[in-house]
């Protein structure tokens, strides 16, 4: 992942070799100036936030640090996909019922919720927006990644497909096609902060996350992750739960702690599990997880207007985000799980149940 970092675009859409990425906040006008005096790089300002992005080398940052201390100042961390295909694509089988869709009890659930009315924001590599299994959920979406020196925010589309498989499992739809998600009535809000090879940075998952709270998401799902913890990152997690947005993220692929921004305490920690309730061997664990899901040979959606079978906590994710959908499409809000046996740095609560997720409580 490392080695994306000497390949950064800049606005003449040449790569600057021997830099890293950085987030200036405070004066822009100050910082624009600053940057360019010390020799750096400016890429782009944020648009929801009060920030620019600046290459700069080593060097340049010890400078720039000495002819300025009124600017905040942070490396951009990298983030990647927590999910990876496992065999070929097929193009539009008949309809089945994925493995972990009925596992979580989603099809119990649908005598009470189909997710109408939830909105759900895929903080990923984009949605194809005209996926047979998918348009009809598909209500926009905004682009945040650099590409030839500038940022589209109209081209969304997935280049990469894990933003549709993870799109599919929220909500595809009950269509006599391919597969159905756990939300099939849910609508799908793409926020692209990750590139075709599924790596982005946390300035860009943070821009995404405003721009959920901007297009009235309900809820986050952010299928990604990586080692650093950031300042902007942590801030607009906090800008969306305080909104009141139910915020879903992986727990990570590496076997070991928990990963950001699943690790932030504003969001809800998810690990995978296999058909058999086992803890997946990749999945990462520990006491930030707050539930478990299907995270292993999960089928679904995926660009070409495909479908593929991906293994992944990204896989996981998705079917909290949709129980949640279903949650708030039913007037409820807490998110209710099963004990599968698992320590609880494993499973968290338990296995997120939509059955339960969407029925009221009887007080006696």
């Amino acid at each position: 992942m490392k080695k994306i970092a000497f390949l950064i675009l800049t606005l003449t859409g040449v790569a600057y070799a021997g830099s890293d990425r950085y987030v200036i906040e405070g004066d822009l006008d100050l910082a624009s100036s600053s940057v360019k005096k010390v020799g750096g790089q400016v890429s782009h300002k944020l648009k929801y936030h009060r920030a620019l992005i600046a290459h700069l080398s080593d060097g340049q940052l010890k400078s720039l640090k000495q002819i300025t201390s009124s600017l905040a100042i942070e490396r951009d961390g990298m983030v990647e996909v927590q999910g990876k295909p496992t065999g070929g694509s097929t193009t539009q089988p008949p309809e089945s019922v994925p493995w972990g869709i009925g596992h979580i009890n989603s099809q119990a659930a649908w005598a009470t919720s189909t997710g109408l009315g939830s909105i759900v924001c895929v903080v990923d590599t984009g949605v194809q927006r005209n996926h047979p299994d998918l348009e009809t959920n598909v209500m926009g979406g905004e682009n945040f990644v650099v590409s030839r020196g500038f940022v589209d925010p109209n081209k969304w589309d997935d280049d990469n497909g894990h933003g549709t498989h993870v799109a599919g499992t929220i909500a595809a739809l009950d269509n006599e096609i391919g597969v159905v998600g756990v939300a099939p009535q849910a609508s799908i809000f793409a926020a692209k902060v990750l590139d075709r090879r599924g790596s982005g940075y946390n300035s860009d998952i943070a821009e995404g996350i405003r721009s959920c709270i901007s297009h009235g998401a309900h809820v986050i799902n952010m299928s990604l992750g990586g080692p650093s913890d950031s300042s902007i990152l942590k801030s607009a997690v906090q800008e969306a739960y305080a909104a009141g947005l139910v915020v879903v993220a992986a727990a990570g692929n590496e076997s070991g702690p928990v990963s950001y921004p699943a690790k932030y305490s504003e969001v809800i920690a998810v690990s995978a599990i296999d058909s058999s309730n086992k803890l997946a061997y990749f999945s990462n664990f520990g006491p930030e997880v707050d539930f478990a899901a299907p995270g292993v040979s999960v089928t679904s959606t995926t660009k070409g207007s495909s479908y593929a079978t991906y293994n992944g906590t990204s896989m996981a994710s998705p079917h909290v985000a949709g129980v949640a959908a279903l949650m708030l499409s039913s007037g409820l809000n807490t998110l209710k799980s099963r004990d599968i046996g698992l320590s609880s740095a494993s499973q968290g609560q338990g296995l997120i149940d939509a059955l339960l997720s969407v029925t009221p409580e009887v007080i006696p």
